[in-house]
């Protein structure tokens, strides 16, 4: 299909081709088992180079390339770093750090609570220890995109632009404490605890995001998918990501049907234009 684009205030971005799908939050707990990272990575090596210390626990941290921009991927619910394999190429100019989430192994587990305030938290550790840059492009998908748009509002300092990839948002799927309570139990039974420990957080998190203001002036791409969404459903999505916009001089919003939730693994390339149109 052809590219959609909505609301491109002021963007000095070239049109791009566009994909996406997402899943209702409540399903995707559920299937997020199927997409979940792999835990037995063998090509996940942690030595002191890349275990990052945050606190009372490290993360395990891949930086790879230089240059003039930094890129940091922020994953969602129940995915690592691997997640990002096909835009690690982006390193051919740039900085690119990728990092699992405590718990994820080989990163280190946590014990504290695990919203959305302490994985940006987590994250900007990260960012201070590794990024070569004073500013970085953060890139984050689902779960992802809430950290990265609370961390923008935290550390405006620190952010050049932002990407979303289908992130989750406080007006569209938010759900019942009984049905987060299903989710923690479901992963809790697979063994998944540090899964379990984020999704617990769920509504925690949609209470953190109603809270926050507008995202700082920079310019911001996000990419939404509708590929499995009709009618009401379908504007509900696409309307909840368009106020992200708010704000912004230079904003442009991305709409696929070619591709599902997972828009950076079934059409990489698409994100990877997102992202090189704003250098």
């Amino acid at each position: 299909m052809k590219p959609i684009i909505i609301n491109q205030k002021q963007s000095k971005m070239r049109t791009v081709k566009t994909t996406a799908n997402l899943f209702m939050l409540t399903i995707l707990a559920l299937l997020f088992i199927t997409s979940c990272s792999n835990d037995d990575d063998n090509s996940a090596i942690p030595t002191p180079s890349n275990m990052v210390n945050v606190g009372n626990y490290k993360l395990f941290t891949e930086s790879i390339g230089e240059g003039n921009h930094t890129l940091v991927f922020e994953s969602g619910l129940g995915d690592n770093y691997e997640s990002w394999y096909q835009l690690l190429g982006l390193s051919e100019g740039n900085q690119v750090i990728a990092y699992n989430r405590a718990g994820y192994e080989p990163s280190e587990v946590a014990h504290n609570e695990r919203d959305i305030s302490q994985l940006a938290e987590d994250l900007h550790q990260v960012i201070l220890s590794k990024a070569t840059n004073e500013r970085v492009i953060l890139v984050g998908h689902s779960l992802g995109g809430a950290v990265i748009r609370y961390y923008a509002v935290l550390h405006p300092e620190m952010v050049e632009a932002l990407v979303f990839v289908d992130p989750s948002h406080e007006d569209y799927g938010v759900f019942t404490q009984e049905i987060e309570d299903d989710m923690v139990a479901y992963f809790k039974g697979e063994g998944l605890f540090h899964i379990a420990n984020e999704a617990k957080q769920m509504l925690e998190n949609f209470e953190i995001l109603r809270e926050l203001p507008n995202l700082p002036d920079v310019p911001t791409v996000v990419l939404t998918s509708v590929k499995e969404r009709i009618g009401a459903d379908k504007m509900d999505w696409i309307t909840a990501h368009e106020t992200l916009g708010e704000g912004l001089s230079v904003f442009a919003h991305i709409i696929t049907e070619n591709s599902g939730h997972y828009i950076q693994v079934e059409e990489p390339q698409l994100v990877i234009d997102a992202i090189a149109n704003l250098f």
